[in-house]
């Protein structure tokens, strides 16, 4: 539990997040992890990729690979949507861009606030979780 909350700050402190959806499931990155939020736009498909690799766009100039966090997560695709977003963020030396359902809110949560992941969450979705964020009429996994 120690190791947890020092992922996010001291008691007493809190954390900022960008919160967004994927599909009926609400997530979160710590604000810092992110380094722009863009309009979905033209995704160029690259074959042989894994299913959940939608493409590669080209942000000013530099190559970024989309996610489709659906596919990630085993939920049905949807159609491009105007309420799409890429979440942009840096990964090692290089970004990648999160494709989303949509971007809801930044928030700044109390650490007392933030759980570990239940320990029964386990496979995929239970690599991706740092912690739960309970919010007023929600749950928000922070990934």
């Amino acid at each position: 539990m120690k190791k947890h909350k020092m992922m996010f700050g001291e008691a007493g402190s809190s954390v900022e997040l960008a919160i967004f959806n994927v599909g009926d499931l609400v997530c979160a990155l710590r604000s810092i992890e992110v380094q722009e939020i863009i309009k979905f736009q033209e995704i160029t498909l690259v074959h042989h990729a894994p299913d959940y690799v939608k493409g590669v766009i080209n942000l000013r100039g530099q190559i970024v690979t989309i996610i489709d966090m659906r596919s990630k997560f085993n939920m049905d695709p949807l159609d491009a949507s105007t309420s799409m977003r890429i979440v942009i963020v840096k990964y090692g030396e290089e970004s990648m861009g999160l494709l989303v359902d949509g971007v809801s809110d930044i928030i700044n949560a109390p650490v007392e606030e933030i759980d570990p992941p239940p320990s029964n969450l386990s496979g995929l979705a239970g690599a991706y979780f740092l912690g739960i964020f309970k919010k007023e009429d929600s749950l928000v996994a922070i990934l």
